[in-house]
């Protein structure tokens, strides 16, 4: 019986050949912003692009003009979005502090850096008008300083903090003690920082 065998793939057939341009790099950026769910989607998506093709970019194309190009479009639309993110954390930040919702203020604390997380309250503070600055710094240090006193009293030692036999999350802990910090080093009276030196 007769054997059929599959002819012997050459490096063509391995490989395919990808070409990208700046207007096409335009046109898949938008397009994935589209298709996201969210800004956060969008982001890491064109953060994936960028990653792909740094990866994958023949080293004889990279630092021509249209790499260049390319890599500042993505880079372009990406400090949009990052823009538009801390915008809409800011935002829901403002609504947490006014409903003094611990949780919501967690769940931002977490999806940021700690500098993101600092920025996010600066934006948000401005939103904030004098007496509800004075009602969020008096409700984040209150909350932070009784827990931190439930969480010594719990350990039994001196300086050490026990969150679990203290029943407190120790995310909620590191997140009202950002942002009571954050409120009680800016001027509240004006909705910024205290002094420039903490710029």
């Amino acid at each position: 019986m007769d054997t059929l065998t599959s002819p012997p793939m050459n490096n063509q057939a391995k490989t395919i050949s990808l070409l990208l341009s700046p207007e096409s790099t335009e046109t898949q950026c938008l397009f994935a912003i589209k298709q996201a769910r969210n800004t956060s989607h969008a982001l890491a998506s064109l953060i994936a692009l960028q990653a792909f093709i740094a990866a994958t970019a023949q080293p004889s194309d990279r630092d021509t003009p249209a790499h260049m190009a390319i890599r500042k479009i993505i880079e372009g639309h990406a400090a949009t979005l990052r823009a538009q993110l801390l915008t809409e954390h800011a935002c829901t930040l403002v609504d947490a502090m006014r409903a003094k919702d611990c949780a919501a203020i967690t769940r931002i604390h977490g999806g940021l850096s700690r500098n993101g997380f600092w920025r996010a309250c600066q934006l948000a503070v401005c939103e904030l008008d004098a007496a509800e600055r004075m009602i969020a710094k008096d409700w984040a240090l209150g909350w932070f300083r009784d827990a931190q006193s439930r969480a010594l009293a719990a350990s039994g030692y001196p300086d050490a903090l026990n969150f679990h036999k203290a029943e407190i999350s120790s995310l909620e802990y590191a997140a009202m003690n950002d942002v009571s910090n954050y409120l009680m080093n800016t001027d509240l009276e004006k909705g910024g920082y205290a002094n420039d030196a903490d710029l």
